[in-house]
């Protein structure tokens, strides 16, 4: 389903930004974390990214031996919560349920080399994304000498990136809860990447 609503570039343009202070998310040990494998929790999900300006977005996505592959995961973290969405439960609502925040430019989606998650995000689920700001992009404008994640992570958050799983089955199931403990450790760090924007 083509986007079809005319939006205006002015609609993205951040307000005040010299005035953003970074914030660092709380303790991964102090923020609930929560598996969506249910509908009813997908619409909670649903509900409680309508009532954020920000949230940070990354997939999973596997295609051994697949042509197109699909995608086993969204994960997704507010400030103060993390969430693994297993889209091969839910693969039918996802769009539904949350293509209408994902398109709502009052959002900022913040994701790190998003090219491919975009693509995945379309194709899958029928989601188009307004208003984002992707990590790797914005290190390359400001010249980093190096655009990975993990880098980024070290440079802005002092963080170790943890690349185990980095080219896990993310097709699993039941998923293990070291690879679900990996996704919530990743998506805090780049909730904690107030440093590059």
């Amino acid at each position: 389903m083509p986007m079809e609503e005319k939006l205006s570039v002015l609609d993205f343009v951040d307000k005040n930004i010299g005035n953003l202070v970074p914030v660092m998310p709380p303790p991964i040990e102090d923020t609930p974390f929560k598996l969506v494998e249910k509908v009813r929790d997908l619409k909670a999900l649903a509900a409680k990214l309508r009532s954020v300006n920000e949230f940070v977005v990354d997939l999973e996505h596997n295609q051994y031996r697949s042509f197109q592959g699909l995608t086993c995961l969204i994960q997704i973290s507010t400030r103060i919560e993390d969430f693994v969405v297993d889209t091969l439960k839910l693969r039918i609502h996802i769009g539904p349920h949350l293509r209408e925040v994902f398109k709502d430019p009052t959002k900022k989606k913040v994701m790190h080399g998003a090219d491919r998650d975009i693509v995945w995000l379309q194709r899958d689920f029928g989601i188009y994304i307004c208003n984002m700001f992707d990590t790797r992009q914005a290190s390359k404008v400001v010249k980093l000498e190096r655009n990975s994640l993990e880098h980024l992570l070290y440079h802005y958050c002092g963080v170790t990136a943890n690349k185990e799983y980095q080219n896990a089955d993310w097709r699993l199931r039941p998923l293990p809860d070291e690879m679900l403990s990996l996704q919530q450790n990743t998506l805090k760090s780049i909730d904690g990447d107030d440093g590059i924007r």
